[in-house]
């Protein structure tokens, strides 16, 4: 700061402030944006699944109402299990994708027309990627009056693993669990976009807080610039004009006080020891 001249020194202390204010808005600017997405988020996913956990223990009340006469013929009737399990094998919606599932309490598939294979397999200790024990997990909320769980398991349509959400629930007079889910990567891939209109928002946000703020900044570097060389830097150069004349021996130039301020003190200094000097001078001529 010491080599540099009046106007760099200017243009850095208006510089510097301006770039930490720009900074300091643009990152509040940032952190509501990304709040308010995160918030939006949260409540999109919230209504999502609340939307299909409703959906899906009505499903499932509707269900357990249309296999009760049935149940009611059971254990005297030998052909009610068979004809149980051909009802709920027979229920399908969603593309395919939508099914009635049923297991003993032990964990015994007993109904899976999504994955037939599995039938007469015992699955309770079976694991997903994320490590949930999933058929173990929804006999127990079925077994506690009913719930939800959600898991990761084949989707046969894509004839992938995608997130799942069940509801359970119980049919105590067999010993079954049975439940029916939605795949839910559909509120993923909705949240995702709602994810990248968010990022969108905030690289809008940045370009134009920068935008804004290179505006700014050159406005204000501009008039702080002609304030300060009309006010500093030009009567600064005119007194160190002055004093090189004076060095010469030139005398007669006229020096300006126009202020009061520093500079028009460090003026008033100047055209005094003028006038000393002119004094001293006219004596030492009167003596010659």
């Amino acid at each position: 700061m010491k080599n540099l001249k009046i106007k760099q020194k200017m243009l850095v202390l208006t510089a510097i402030p301006l770039l930490i204010a720009v900074v300091a808005i643009m990152a509040v600017s940032i952190y509501q944006i990304k709040a308010s997405g995160e918030q939006e988020i949260q409540n999109l996913r919230f209504s999502m699944v609340e939307d299909k956990q409703a959906a899906l223990k009505d499903s499932m009340d509707i269900v357990k109402s249309a296999v009760s006469p049935i149940l009611k013929n059971y254990p005297q009737s030998p052909e009610a299990l068979s004809q149980l399990k051909e009802t709920l094998s027979a229920i399908r919606y969603g593309d395919e994708d939508g099914y009635i599932f049923a297991f003993t309490f032990d964990g015994e598939t007993t109904v899976h027309p999504g994955q037939p294979q599995l039938v007469g397999q015992n699955m309770i200790d079976m694991q997903d990627s994320n490590g949930t024990k999933v058929i173990a997990e929804l006999i127990k909320v079925a077994r506690n009056g009913g719930g939800f769980v959600e898991y990761h398991w084949h989707k046969p349509s894509v004839d992938e693993e995608l997130p799942k959400l069940s509801y359970a629930t119980a049919l105590h007079e067999l010993g079954w669990m049975i439940g029916t889910g939605f795949y839910i990567d559909d509120i993923d891939s909705s949240i995702n976009k709602l994810q990248s209109e968010v990022d969108n928002k905030v690289e809008k946000t940045v370009l134009l807080s920068l935008g804004i703020g290179l505006v700014i900044l050159i406005v204000m570097i501009t008039i702080n610039l002609w304030v300060a060389n009309r006010t500093m830097v030009r009567p600064i150069l005119e007194l160190s004009e002055s004093a090189r004349q004076m060095s010469l021996g030139k005398m007669d130039e006229e020096i300006k006080v126009n202020s009061s301020d520093e500079i028009g003190e460090l003026a008033d200094a100047i055209s005094r020891m003028q006038k000393s000097l002119k004094v001293v001078f006219k004596k030492l001529r009167q003596k010659n």
